[in-house]
């Protein structure tokens, strides 16, 4: 970030001073007085994100990079506090994989799966109900660092809480805070489990609506390659659908595969309600188009037109 001058030669300061002489003195005073409170600021700010590197770098530090940005980010200022955001996150994405590990033990497993029949998946009520002291040091540390449980065939998993993020919003630059959103929405309600698109067609058209949008809003951002990854998968779920949701499917055996009729009311609505300007809905139509062509069957010809939409190349 570049910093303002601070005027530290003779010169600048005999100018200053003349043409607070001119613009009167309290004008003079204010323009003395800022130089002097902008460096403080700066320097806190500075001080504030030498103290995060201490922590972030390291994973046995990780919960505690996390607890000072939770107490420390408003003073930090804004660059300092974007950078220290996405190390965070970084920092806990590095981090997952090890600590996954730490749910897989059967001890932990059976001992989350009896705290779960009693109060639920959250940590207030399986620290409530576990009481084995290494099972709960686990919990805490998932905890601590950032990390929500969520299960799937029978296994116990973390996720990134992005959720806890929107508490920096107000700090950090506006992209970040849009990508915040996003990935909140997708860590608060996932749109896949167990191979099954588990939210409606309209929300997930919805969500790849606002990937595509900040894609094309904020072209130089920290996190566009992370979030067209996460687009072109939203895209393969909306034209192809998932393991045990297909887009196309047949009614019976020996009809035809037909394209799935909430999914086309998805599209129906979308295009009506959606920004003219969206790539991604000017395909839709020409899809539907074809599809009219095709009484809504999966022929080649709709085949090929999806295969070169999600690979152009």
């Amino acid at each position: 970030m570049k910093q303002q001058s601070q005027f530290g030669s003779h010169w600048n300061r005999k100018i200053l001073l003349s043409l607070s002489i001119l613009l009167g003195a309290a004008a003079g005073y204010s323009a003395f007085v800022a130089q002097p409170a902008y460096a403080a600021g700066t320097q806190q700010s500075a001080a504030v994100y030498k103290q995060f590197q201490t922590y972030v770098q390291q994973s046995s530090t990780l919960a505690k990079a996390r607890s000072y940005l939770i107490n420390h980010i408003d003073e930090a200022g804004l660059w300092y506090a974007t950078q220290m955001t996405l190390q965070l996150e970084n920092a806990q994405k590095a981090e997952l994989p090890k600590y996954t590990k730490k749910l897989y033990p059967e001890a932990v497993r059976q001992a989350i799966d009896a705290a779960v029949r009693k109060n639920g998946l959250t940590y207030t009520s399986l620290l409530n109900n576990i009481k084995d002291p290494k099972i709960r040091t686990v919990l805490i540390e998932g905890r601590d660092k950032g990390y929500r449980i969520r299960t799937s065939e029978g296994m116990y998993y973390p996720v990134m809480n992005y959720e806890s993020y929107k508490a920096f919003k107000p700090h950090i630059k506006t992209d970040i805070g849009t990508y915040i959103d996003m990935m909140a929405a997708e860590s608060n309600k996932p749109s896949l489990k167990e191979g099954s698109i588990i939210i409606s067609w309209n929300e997930l058209l919805a969500r790849t609506l606002a990937m595509e949008d900040f894609v094309n809003r904020y072209p130089l951002s920290d996190r566009l390659e992370a979030v067209k990854l996460a687009l072109w998968s939203k895209k393969v779920n909306l034209f192809i659908g998932s393991g045990n949701t297909p887009a196309y499917d047949y009614m019976e055996e020996g009809a035809p595969v037909i394209i799935n009729s909430e999914l086309r009311q998805a599209y129906e609505a979308a295009i009506l309600t959606g920004n003219g300007d969206s790539e991604l809905l000017s395909a839709l139509e020409e899809l539907l188009a074809l599809l009219d062509r095709n009484n809504n069957e999966f022929t080649p010809d709709v085949q090929k037109f999806i295969n070169t939409y999600l690979d152009p190349n």
